[in-house]
């Protein structure tokens, strides 16, 4: 396994931390690489007593599009993931979870995206608001748990993160 020798921070723009990272591998060469340092992320799969997945739709400004999506929020240092989960319900929602099971965490681009994201399946669902920090407005859809893969076929559900943690609470509920 490479060595690390050192990490230094190269750039900085908004939530944007890009930092340098300088090993020396198997063979006594260095190599440097370059990755994003991201806070990790509280993905929450709200499911309601009917089976229904709560869905919101918001702009992605990366590709200039509006988009099906689970709630989520980042989570920010010293913050504790389950309380960022229930907290993005409630802001982005409009429901607040009894019940929250972390059900699992997986990275993205992990050469390149130091972050991961936490899976949170939220029930026992009940109604309460809190002001959120989105700039633009969400609209809330809901589609049965069951039959999600319908909408990756109709392409309304396009995100990796959101499509491995319907199938993760797919399984979880399966067990």
């Amino acid at each position: 396994m490479p060595k690390h020798l050192s990490t230094k921070e190269i750039f900085q723009k908004g939530r944007f931390l890009i930092k340098d990272v300088e090993v020396e591998l198997e063979n006594g060469n260095k190599a440097t690489f370059q990755y994003w340092d991201k806070a990790d992320t509280a993905m929450i799969v709200p499911v309601t007593d009917k089976g229904d997945v709560i869905f919101i739709t918001e702009y992605q400004h990366a590709l200039n599009s509006l988009m099906l999506s689970l709630p989520k929020g980042r989570i920010e240092k010293g913050e504790a993931s389950m309380e960022v989960a229930n907290k993005e319900l409630q802001e982005e929602i409009g429901y607040k979870a009894n019940k929250l099971d972390k059900i699992g965490s997986f990275t993205t681009i992990p050469g390149y995206i130091s972050g991961k994201t936490i899976i949170y399946l939220a029930r026992d669902l009940v109604k309460s608001k809190l002001k959120g920090d989105e700039v633009w407005k969400l609209t809330i859809s809901r589609y049965p748990l069951e039959n999600f893969e319908r909408l990756i076929d109709e392409k309304k559900l396009t995100e990796a993160r959101m499509i491995a943690a319907l199938y993760e609470t797919k399984r979880f509920l399966s067990r």
